[in-house]
């Protein structure tokens, strides 16, 4: 008996870790990774920064806002020596979003480049929003919003009624980051 139990909880604990073990890349470990690259430009924007126009909106709105965690930015910037990086970190990239987890919203085609909008969870309790937009003149960016059971008709509400809080020094790198890619 046991000898059946030991086995069994051995058999149990082998099954338990391959489940664990994901061997699917996340975004969230490239994004980690692609952070430590000195040819990737990353930030992080906290939610505080993220402030409403009118104190007056409705507790709808104010709620949604409390879903938004953070925002995480992440781009390379194409130039003539990183070619051969831009083409394969692009690559890994779209391999990344094309994980059923990550489910589709939009996606727009622009001649050189495209944009799309994938999210993680349900559809009216999202927990992330990926956009992945690239340029095969300028290069790509990914826009991580982490939130947690956000709704997408909500957070198009709340984009209206949102200003930034312009002495963050996150929202001064990303304007200056902004005005530098060309």
């Amino acid at each position: 008996m046991r000898k059946f139990i030991k086995i069994s909880g051995l058999v149990i604990a082998v099954v338990l870790l391959t489940i664990a073990c994901d061997t699917n890349p996340s975004l969230q470990k490239y994004y980690v990774d692609s952070k430590e690259n000195s040819e990737f430009i990353s930030i992080d924007l906290p939610s505080s920064i993220l402030q409403l126009k009118d104190t007056d909106v409705s507790n709808d709105i104010k709620n949604t806002l409390e879903t938004i965690k953070k925002v995480n930015f992440l781009a390379l910037q194409l130039n003539e020596t990183n070619g051969k990086l831009y083409t394969s970190e692009k690559a890994k990239v779209k391999s990344i979003l094309k994980n059923p987890k990550y489910k589709q919203l939009m996606r727009m085609n622009m001649g050189d480049g495209n944009v799309s909008v994938n999210y993680l969870g349900e559809e009216d309790a999202i927990d992330e929003v990926v956009i992945f937009g690239s340029d095969n003149d300028k290069g790509f960016a990914i826009v991580r919003v982490i939130g947690e059971n956000m709704n997408p008709s909500d957070i198009l509400k709340l984009t209206q009624e949102i200003k930034m809080d312009d002495d963050s020094p996150q929202l001064k790198q990303l304007e200056s980051l902004l005005s530098s890619i060309k």
